[in-house]
């Protein structure tokens, strides 16, 4: 009996402490070209990490919180993007105004249509093909098609490559101003209706799969900078003609 006991309290001890791995979902998205390939890794309790292969940089999607690391000379700087976002806003006339801060979804533009069609599947997931026009101020006539999943497995996959796509305009918007919000509210409409499995033709889905995923993995390197140290760090860039 007391054997058994001891058995049972160790295999215990192995499950809560053992490989320091938590079991989630790893999806791989590739180019077109299938020259470039994201890998987004998902723990069961929807913190996410994605990255391009060969980059250092990656994202961290932490309790709903969006974080940018990126990785030089082996020491990372980390930044919420949001935070960006308003430090951008206190360097700029504003162009975000707490976009970011906003809990339910910003009113797509009107010139914005949306029209489902039919089927398809990619990954081995399926999902229903959207006609979307009026990505292209300067070709609103052009439709960009998407694939998405309705799955509520592939949700928190969807969320991360949302703020991954996010993560890519924000630092624009000092070149292309007030269409970085707008083309970040035309990506929050898409999302909306579920995850993209091809998006748009620039990546598709290529695998999903469980995985064995190291929780250091999703922990941030180092403190996440403020919104004043982001505004010092653009000013600075700035001054120098960076």
């Amino acid at each position: 009996m007391r054997r058994d006991v001891r058995i049972a309290i160790a295999i215990i001890a192995i499950a809560a402490f053992g490989g320091g791995a938590d079991a989630g979902l790893r999806a791989v998205y590739r180019d077109a070209g299938k020259a470039k390939q994201l890998q987004i890794e998902v723990q069961d309790n929807g913190d996410a990490r994605i990255a391009e292969a060969g980059s250092d940089d990656y994202g961290l999607l932490i309790g709903g919180e969006f974080y940018v690391i990126d990785v030089e000379d082996g020491k990372a700087t980390v930044a919420r993007l949001r935070d960006i976002a308003a430090a951008i806003d206190k360097v700029l006339p504003p162009i975000f105004k707490g976009l970011f801060d906003k809990a339910a979804a910003a009113t797509p533009p009107g010139h914005l249509t949306v029209e489902p069609a039919g089927a398809g599947s990619a990954g081995g997931r399926e999902g229903r093909v959207y006609h979307v026009k009026g990505l292209d101020d300067s070709e609103p006539g052009k439709t960009t098609d998407f694939l998405i999943s309705a799955d509520p497995e592939l949700k928190p996959i969807g969320a991360a490559l949302e703020q991954f796509m996010n993560a890519a305009l924000v630092p624009a918007a000092p070149l292309i101003g007030k269409a970085a919000a707008e083309m970040i509210v035309q990506t929050r409409t898409i999302f909306a209706l579920g995850t993209p499995i091809d998006v748009g033709g620039r990546f598709r889905l290529d695998s999903v799969a469980k995985a064995e995923l190291p929780a250091d993995r999703f922990k941030l390197p180092a403190p996440a900078q403020t919104v004043d140290q982001l505004v010092a760090a653009m000013k600075a860039s700035a001054a120098k003609g960076e």
